[in-house]
């Protein structure tokens, strides 16, 4: 039997989970261990724990950072390490006839699951630089609320009437830039990979119009890629409370030309968006 596989894939914060969730609930096997729920993240994030693990060794071992937003320029895996991806997938490969996986970094890894997957289809998952940006800065800003939220009485009083704006100004400062040279470099790295694809394999879908066009997705992937689910109402899943406020991020970005590459980069990237 030919096997399926599905690689569900997109800068953090962009809605992946939602979608690896969605598609979980309409039965594609997304893993058989999931990391948890979290700040920023309630209903979970539907990641396969043994990707994750993965991800974050080589990450670790090459930038010194797992999470997988710093460092990241010239980032090149060695032949080594692609081991590692091509000894997981094989694991996976034989448990099970149609399966799929989620993990943002794996943006960072798609050359080397090109040559390992060559049959896989991709679910791209793009979403606004500005928002991105400003999701991983909050979920930044509610780690030290909740930090704060726990000790109560009067450290929470601090934050609230002195701490709490300053922390947001402090962040804003201190890692717009970095996180959008994140954004930008997982969506360098999804460009190059959908230029090199055959067609009909990548599905880009713009995160704004899921509540829209989930349907159309659902039937495009059953019907052209042909796995076998069961359509399962996205408005169950989908929350609409639980998404960030957008930040003004562009006034505290001091490089520039960072905002004017990534205009550009979502501008070319929205064209190939079928949904």
């Amino acid at each position: 039997m030919k096997k399926k596989v599905v690689v569900i894939t997109g800068m953090h914060r962009s809605g992946t989970s939602l979608v690896t969730q969605w598609l979980h609930k309409c039965g594609l096997h997304v893993g058989d261990q999931f990391l948890g729920a979290g700040i920023g993240n309630t209903e979970g994030h539907f990641e396969d724990v043994d990707f994750v693990e993965a991800h974050r060794g080589i990450l670790r071992n090459l930038t010194g950072n797992d999470e997988g937003l710093l460092n990241l320029e010239n980032l090149c895996i060695p032949a080594g390490q692609e081991k590692v991806l091509h000894d997981l997938v094989g694991r996976k490969q034989s448990a099970q006839a149609q399966w799929g996986w989620k993990d943002p970094r794996t943006c960072l890894f798609l050359d080397a699951y090109r040559v390992i997957l060559p049959e896989a289809k991709y679910l791209v998952i793009l979403r606004d630089y500005r928002s991105v940006v400003s999701s991983l800065l909050s979920r930044r800003f509610k780690k030290s609320e909740h930090k704060y939220a726990v000790k109560g009485g009067l450290p929470l009083l601090i934050w609230k009437y002195f701490k709490k704006t300053s922390r947001k100004k402090k962040l804003l400062h201190q890692l717009s830039d970095k996180y959008l040279k994140a954004w930008i470099t997982y969506n360098q790295r999804i460009l190059q990979h959908l230029l090199q694809q055959p067609t009909g394999t990548c599905l880009v879908i713009d995160h704004t119009c899921l509540s829209k066009t989930n349907q159309g997705i659902y039937d495009y992937i059953t019907r052209e890629w042909q796995l076998d689910l069961n359509y399962y109402d996205f408005s169950e899943v989908y929350k609409e409370n639980l998404l960030s406020d957008v930040w003004n991020i562009s006034a505290y970005v001091k490089d520039k030309s960072l905002l004017e590459k990534a205009e550009e980069l979502q501008a070319t990237l929205l064209l190939h968006a079928a949904y």
